[in-house]
């Protein structure tokens, strides 16, 4: 049990002599005096209710009495004495300042005001009453400004001669700056506590006897360990025997203050790892050792990318002396730091010669390079400019004279140009060839001009022939239009009113060799017409399913004949812009051409598909296939995949004009076959428009 405050054991003191039974009675009889009197007691100097009598004469009850009153006044600490009904009726000078109230303010009071209700029913819940005594309570108490502040409340129950309870007296010290600081206190040792835990480096605190006492999570995931691996455990289990060895011979203890090392520690799974360590001996106000912190930074992976480092600069080293280039490092001030043995074979000087030196003064550099190297310096050192390839020429040990391509990358740290690298690779020979080039390009040259003279020459006199060979099939073909007319008219009416069989079967044959005559002829001037650019098209929305129908229909008689089924499969959303007669034509030779190569009882399909930015259209047949070499010739003009079916109707045009159509629509087209007998798919593109 602690011990009681000091004005406690005085108050039980005197409530063993009686004299605040006494003091009680004389504050209940001043509660029934006229208002005159009590504003007369007001004005007295002790803030004491008096009418304190003491029967009791003698000097030592006396002298306790005077130094109960001097305590009450004096004490730095609030008195308050409540009657049996929890009323104030009697306090110190120091309530008053601390309650910030005066007598009227104070007397007759219920005690209970002077706390939040929350506090009054702790209080209460305390049963004081019973107990006869609590002290060194934390509470909160209100002022007369309404300002609730912290205190350390004792409370002692004052009986009278018969046990009967009398009242109590309310030792009241004010702790709120105690508890400001404690809260301050609490909040640092929150803040540090939180540095501590969430820190990303290992943090340990050793005892007197290097035992761990404390660590961070940290600590724990670095090591995979737990509370049970570190709780006062020797620290030196952390470290490998011979690393903890060489910590002791540092002798940090007596050392103090912090002391940083590398070295390493072991991880639970006895994993050594690196480690950056930094000791604080920790020392009391005497001097005196008590503990020390550990803190420790996993240097691993620093430790494996130094590794690699140095691998990489020995292998950078390998590359930069074996390079077949020239590498210098220079100074701001151009003084060469280091440089390859390439130097040798550049200018005839060996490494150790240059080191130290410029190539001023060592005379590589004739008076005309020297301006292309000041500039080089100016823009690369003191601008921090990138200089790419200039071109020097450098005079060997020997006199004779090299050419050299220069480049030069600043080298900066922070920002600040500390030097340069230059990188020289001697382009002597590549300069020899260039002038042969040179040479070679001037002929070159003077033989382009003659040829082109020739080219022009040749290429008017072949534009003037497809002129005239344009003009022949022109003229040629109306020509021959003209006598097969009446030829087509009145072979039909022949072989009609022919008697003579034998003679009727030449008629008719004759008349399907004018036929074929006059289909070629017909082939033959739409071409020339689909391939002269002076030709425009009368482009329109076509829906492509639609045309591929009355294409369907004008075959029909034929589709019958051969027994062959067809499909349009072309969905009825698709519009296409073109020109309308020669999509007819486009779709009409296709499927003739589809047609012509089925066998009976074969199949046909047409489909569209929308790829993109263009349709793509397909007509597909399951008949006699072409020969793969054979797919880029076929839309060759007058070309055929069998010569042996020269004699069927065919004007070898068909296929040539679908190649012009879709050309001239901006599309392509092109043939698709897995071999003889496989069948063929003819595709070609057109521009849809968008719905």
């Amino acid at each position: 049990m602690k011990e009681e405050p000091e004005i406690v054991k005085e108050l039980r003191e005197e409530e063993k002599l009686g004299l605040l039974y006494n003091m009680i009675n004389s504050a209940l009889e001043e509660q029934r005096l006229p208002n005159r009197i009590i504003e007369k007691k007001s004005e007295e100097t002790s803030h004491m209710i008096n009418g304190f009598e003491n029967n009791n004469k003698k000097d030592d009850f006396v002298s306790v009495e005077d130094k109960y009153r001097t305590i009450f006044e004096n004490y730095a600490i609030a008195i308050t004495l409540v009657d049996n009904k929890e009323r104030i009726i009697s306090w110190n000078k120091y309530t008053e300042e601390l309650f910030k109230m005066n007598q009227s303010d104070l007397y007759l009071k219920s005690v209970s005001s002077l706390y939040p209700p929350e506090e009054w029913q702790k209080i209460r819940a305390e049963d004081v009453r019973q107990k006869g005594i609590k002290y060194r309570m934390e509470t909160r108490m209100i002022n007369k400004n309404k300002e609730i502040f912290d205190v350390e409340l004792s409370l002692c129950v004052l009986k009278g001669k018969e046990g009967r309870i009398v009242g109590s007296v309310g030792i009241i010290k004010d702790i709120t700056k105690l508890k400001e600081t404690e809260r301050k206190l609490k909040t640092s040792e929150e803040r540090y506590r939180t540095i501590f835990e969430n820190s990303a480096v290992a943090i340990t605190l050793t005892d007197d006897e290097e035992r761990i006492i404390s660590w961070n999570k940290f600590t724990e995931n670095l090591l995979g360990v737990d509370k049970n691996d570190l709780f006062m455990k020797p620290v030196k289990i952390l470290y490998p025997p011979e690393e903890w060895k060489k910590i002791r011979l540092e002798n940090i203890r007596q050392k103090g203050l912090q002391y940083q090392m590398e070295t390493k520690m072991l991880k639970k799974n006895n994993e050594i790892i690196n480690v950056d360590l930094s000791l604080s001996v920790l020392k009391n106000h005497e001097g005196k050792v008590y503990g020390s912190i550990g803190v420790f930074r996993d240097t691993t992976a620093r430790k494996r990318i130094e590794e690699d480092i140095k691998r990489s600069e020995e292998g950078f080293r390998i590359i930069f002396e074996n390079i077949n280039d020239t590498i210098a490092y220079l100074d701001k001030h151009g003084k060469i730091i280091d440089i390859n043995n390439r130097v040798e074979d550049l200018c005839g000087y060996k490494r150790e010669e240059v080191i130290g030196n410029n190539f001023v003064k060592l005379g590589v550099l004739g008076l005309k390079q020297l301006p292309k190297m000041i500039k080089l310096f100016k823009n690369s050192i003191m601008k921090g400019e990138t200089i790419e390839l200039i071109d020097l020429e450098l005079k060997h040990k020997n006199g004779k004279k090299h050419f050299v391509e220069v480049s030069t990358r600043c080298i900066k740290d922070n920002n600040k140009v500390k030097g340069t690298v230059i990188i020289c690779r001697d382009i002597t020979e590549r300069k020899k060839s260039d002038i042969k080039l040179k040479e070679a390009h001037e002929k070159l040259e003077k033989f382009n001009k003659v040829l082109e003279q020739k080219v022009k020459k040749r290429t008017a006199e072949v534009e003037k022939l497809l002129q005239q060979k344009d003009e022949f099939i022109f003229h040629l073909s109306h020509d021959l239009r003209t006598p097969l007319t009446p030829l087509v008219a009145l072979l039909p009416i022949l072989e009609k009113k022919e008697k003579n069989s034998k003679v009727r079967e030449n008629i008719k044959l004759l008349n399907h060799k004018v036929n074929t005559l006059k289909n070629l002829v017909e082939k033959t001037l739409k071409f020339e017409k689909i391939y002269s650019s002076s030709e425009v098209l009368n482009l329109a929305d076509i829906n492509l399913r639609k045309e591929i129908e009355v294409c369907i229909q004008n075959q029909k008689n034929i589709l019958n004949k051969k027994n062959i089924n067809i499909k349009n499969k072309v969905n009825n959303n698709i519009v296409v812009k073109a020109d309308k007669l020669y999509i007819y034509e486009l779709f009409n030779n296709l499927l003739s051409n589809a047609i012509k190569n089925t066998i009976d009882k074969g199949m046909i399909t047409v489909d569209a598909k929308k790829e993109k930015d263009f349709v793509k259209i397909s007509v597909e047949d399951n008949g006699v296939g072409i020969k793969n070499e054979q797919l880029e010739q076929i839309f060759e003009e007058f070309f055929k995949t069998d010569i042996s079916r020269h004699d069927l109707d065919s004007s070898g045009l068909g296929l040539s004009i679908c190649k012009q159509i879709v050309e001239k629509h901006g599309g392509q087209i092109w043939a698709e076959s897995k071999g003889l007998d496989k069948g063929s798919t003819f595709y070609f593109t057109l521009k849809p428009i968008n719905k």
